[in-house]
Order: C-alpha cells, then structure tokens, then sequence
C-alpha cells in the first residue's frame, strides 16, 4: 500500500520492539495514554489486530515504512459493521514530525479503510493540545465534532479530548473535488 517511499506494513510480532521504542519518545508520552506499555501487552495487540479481508476482523494495525525505515504506525479499531464506523490512531516518530508524512500515512489508511463496503464513518479523538494531529485530521476533511473537557489526564495535567469524524461521501468528494 502506498507511494514508493512511504508504505503501510501489516503489523507483525516481530514489530514490537519498534513500537516500544516509538511509544518512549517524549511525543508519544506527551500526547497517548501509554499505561499498558509492557512488551506483552504490545505483542497481544499486533496479534490480535485482524488480517485485512477477515469477515470478522475488529481492527488492524499496520506500520508506516518511509525508505525502508519504520516511522510509525495507524491503526483501526472497534470496527462495527452494524453501524457502519472505525476509530482510527495514529503515531509518528517525532524525528519525522512536520514533513506530511503523518497526513499521507493516515490518508493512505483511510483510502484503504473506505474500500470497506460497509464503512460509513472514520473517527478518532486528539487531546485538545496536541496541534500536530489536530492538523493531519483537518488536512484529511475530518470535522471536529467536541470535545470532552478535562477528560484525561496527561502527564499529571487534566487535558481535553476532541472528537473528529469523516463520512464516507466527504471523503469521496475530497477524491473526486
């Protein structure tokens, strides 16, 4: 999937040392909740996120390769065929902030997402202060549609949670505009 220098990799177990080190960065433990982070917690993720194209997969986890380099990963989860959605996540290594490869990352998640028949609607949450993500959702035609406040606690500091949401035919009209 993807450009000839930027591509998502199925998440394997053999990505788990990667991801620990991506959840240490000080971006990571500024903007995610990274509590579960034992290596055993990370690698029952990687294993139970679905193949694509399993009937009853709930989610999917791959990783971003840029030059043959990990930079990060973009997940789906708590995907419903009965109403039709995903929450999407995403992280990228901090040494690769501010060149767009987040958005193109994410994009490329949500083109493949949306070749889901039933899929509807992508949503994902950005605590209130991190501007970065806010960005890479916006550039993508997400809408912020609340937020939360002071849902979460962030390094001892209570912050708020935005919600954001795409709908399929938005997205659509972004492709075709």
């Amino acid at each position: 999937m993807g450009s000839s220098d930027l591509r998502l990799v199925p998440a394997r177990p053999e990505h788990v040392d990667y991801w620990l080190v991506l959840r240490a960065e000080p971006g990571a433990r500024r903007f995610v909740d990274t509590e579960d982070d034992s290596r055993e917690g990370l690698l029952k993720r990687i294993t139970e996120a679905g193949t694509w194209g399993e009937p009853r997969a709930k989610g999917f986890r791959w990783f971003v390769e840029h030059d043959g380099r990990l930079i990060g990963t973009v997940s789906a989860r708590d995907l419903s065929k009965t109403h039709g959605r995903a929450q999407l996540g995403y992280m990228l290594s901090d040494a690769y902030h501010g060149r767009g490869l987040g958005t193109r990352a994410v994009g490329m998640m949500v083109e493949q997402l949306f070749t889901l028949p039933f899929l509807h609607r992508i949503w994902l949450t950005t605590l209130a202060d991190n501007l970065a993500s806010q960005a890479v959702a916006r550039k993508l035609g997400f809408t912020l549609e609340g937020t939360m406040r002071e849902h979460s606690v962030q390094l001892g500091q209570r912050c708020g949670l935005q919600f954001w949401g795409l709908l399929r035919p938005e997205w659509e009209a972004r492709r075709h505009g």
